[in-house]
């Protein structure tokens, strides 16, 4: 199949791709296209976070990064940076507007016959949508529909909850994480760790599920889903006290120690 790749700039989008890449079988074609935000990207964010969008995105793409093409591994068990998932023979390429003429014309010309969306920073319309004969299914970092929105497990984390997870669904139309569900994948919330943490280690399993819906489809052209019953919750980034008040529980948004782990998959 030709696989469409939505996914955002960042660290977690980053480890997703590779858990996929070195998960995937089969002889499939991919392209990935990258947003460079999720959610609204205002310059009034609260301090915190500001700092964990460097440790997400610029302190991998503006530093790790660029390091790693100039010392490329042999080592096929490493992850890659993006610009070096082309030495997979996988096409790569930012986008900034996805639903006009442009950005429907890019992804006409790879001719998808799958996109898998995985945190993705634009939201796709119609036209966008119907491209791919077998549809869009998109992997969301948080339990649906309770967790809707961004930072789930932040709000896993808030609620003091014992699990967190992934939810994969379909994309049928333009509302933010209400497609029908095809599959939720749970783990233990380790408050010992921090919300990056917790978020990076989600995706063993959520990559899975996505790895098992692209078999299906390959084989049947669908995954049995069941519509959401619910419209949950829908969370925006949290709020300088909401920040502050997960501060005061003991709670970390990253740690050093997130750095090193990660580093450590690369070289």
């Amino acid at each position: 199949m030709r696989i469409l790749l939505l996914a955002n700039k960042d660290i977690a989008s980053n480890v997703a791709l590779n858990t996929l890449f070195q998960t995937m079988t089969g002889a499939h074609k991919f392209k990935i296209l990258l947003s460079s935000t999720v959610g609204k990207n205002s310059k009034n964010k609260p301090l915190a976070l500001l700092d964990l969008a460097f440790f997400e995105e610029s302190l991998f793409n503006e530093i790790l990064f660029p390091a790693l093409q100039n010392k490329p591994s042999l080592n096929t068990e490493k992850f890659q940076s993006f610009a070096g998932f082309k030495t997979l023979g996988v096409e790569v390429a930012d986008i900034d507007s996805i639903n006009c003429q442009a950005g429907i014309n890019t992804i006409n010309e790879f001719a998808p016959d799958l996109i898998v969306s995985i945190r993705f920073g634009l939201i796709l319309q119609a036209a966008v949508i119907n491209i791919p004969k077998f549809g869009v299914i998109n992997l969301h970092s948080g339990e649906l529909p309770t967790y809707r929105g961004v930072m789930a497990t932040f709000r896993a984390m808030q609620q003091d909850d014992t699990h967190c997870g992934t939810t994969l669904h379909y994309i049928s139309d333009s509302g933010i994480d209400s497609g029908a569900i095809i599959s939720i994948s749970k783990q233990t919330l380790d408050y010992k760790r921090s919300y990056l943490h917790n978020t990076l280690s989600l995706y063993e399993k959520g990559v899975k599920d996505v790895v098992n819906a692209i078999t299906k489809i390959e084989n049947t052209g669908k995954c049995e889903s069941y519509p959401v019953k619910s419209k949950g919750n829908y969370f925006s980034f949290p709020s300088e006290q909401e920040l502050n008040d997960f501060k005061q529980k003991g709670h970390k948004l990253y740690e050093y120690q997130d750095i090193i782990d990660i580093a450590h998959s690369y070289y």
